[in-house]
C-alpha cells in the first residue's frame, strides 16, 4: 500500500532565520510559522482573531458571526524579516448562508495577527432541506375463512 503524497510547500524569510511550511496534503491546509526552534500553527486555535475585521467587512456585531472555516492558502511574502503576510480563502456561516471571503493577513514572526484585509466573495446559499417523508400506515390485511 503506497503512502499518501505530502505536498509541504515552503516560504523562507529574508534572512532564512524564519519560514512558512504549508501542508496541502490532507483536506485542508496547514499553515505553520517556524520561528528559531518554536512552531506556530496559525489561523487554528487563533481564526477567532478574523472576526472583528470579518464583522467590519460584513456590517454586523462580531457575537453574531458563525464559526470561520479554516482558511484555504493562496499565497504569502515577508514584507521584513519579522512579518510575513500571508493570502487566503475561507467562508463563515451568517444566516441562512454560507458567505465566502478572501483575506490578507500580517502577522510577525510569533504568529499574532498584526492586521488583515477581508474581501467578500460569493454567497452560497445553503440547501433547504427535504422536509421528512411521514410513514404511511401500513394495510393491514384481513383474513378470510377458508373451507366454507
Amino acid at each position: 500500500m503506497a503512502a499518501p503524497a505530502v505536498q509541504i510547500l515552503q516560504v523562507p524569510s529574508p534572512d532564512n532565520a524564519n519560514s512558512l511550511m504549508i501542508d496541502k496534503s490532507g483536506r485542508r491546509d496547514v499553515l505553520q510559522l517556524r520561528a528559531g526552534v518554536k512552531v506556530f500553527r496559525l489561523f487554528y486555535d487563533d481564526i477567532d482573531a478574523l472576526k472583528p475585521y470579518v464583522a467590519k467587512a460584513y456590517g454586523i456585531p462580531a457575537a453574531k458571526l458563525g464559526k470561520i472555516a479554516q482558511p484555504i492558502y493562496k499565497s504569502a511574502k515577508w514584507l521584513s524579516a519579522a512579518q510575513l503576510q500571508i493570502d487566503c480563502a475561507s467562508s463563515i456561516p451568517l444566516g441562512d448562508a454560507e458567505h465566502e471571503f478572501d483575506f490578507t493577513a500580517v502577522i510577525d514572526t510569533t504568529g499574532k495577527l498584526l492586521s488583515a484585509t477581508i474581501v467578500k466573495g460569493a454567497v452560497i446559499s445553503k440547501p433547504t432541506p427535504k422536509p421528512k417523508a411521514t410513514p404511511s400506515k401500513a394495510k393491514t390485511k384481513v383474513k378470510g375463512r377458508r373451507g366454507d
